[in-house]
């Protein structure tokens, strides 16, 4: 089942069903920026674990959201997402 974009200015559209690398960037992309604005702590531990957090991994224009994501994860009161985010930062 293709994945839906969502309603962003930065997606131009929705991936090819058999496109999996654009899939997987697309996923990355949307989940960092529910990670970032969601204070849910119950949705952020779901999806930290599954989120790349090195610069390199995405293209320089989520640079800034990947530096968000991780100052988010910084600062959570969550104990799990502070210790988490230093493992995955730290790969």
């Amino acid at each position: 089942m293709p994945l839906v974009r969502a309603r962003n200015p930065g997606f131009s559209g929705p991936a090819e069903p058999d496109d999996g690398a654009a899939v997987s960037a697309e996923w990355h992309e949307a989940a960092l920026r529910e990670f970032v604005t969601n204070v849910q702590v119950d949705v952020r531990r779901r999806l930290l674990p599954g989120l790349p957090l090195r610069k390199s991994v995405h293209p320089p224009e989520l640079h800034d959201l990947v530096d968000a994501a991780v100052a988010t994860a910084r600062s959570c009161p969550d104990e799990y997402i502070r210790h988490r985010v230093e493992h995955q930062v730290g790969d």
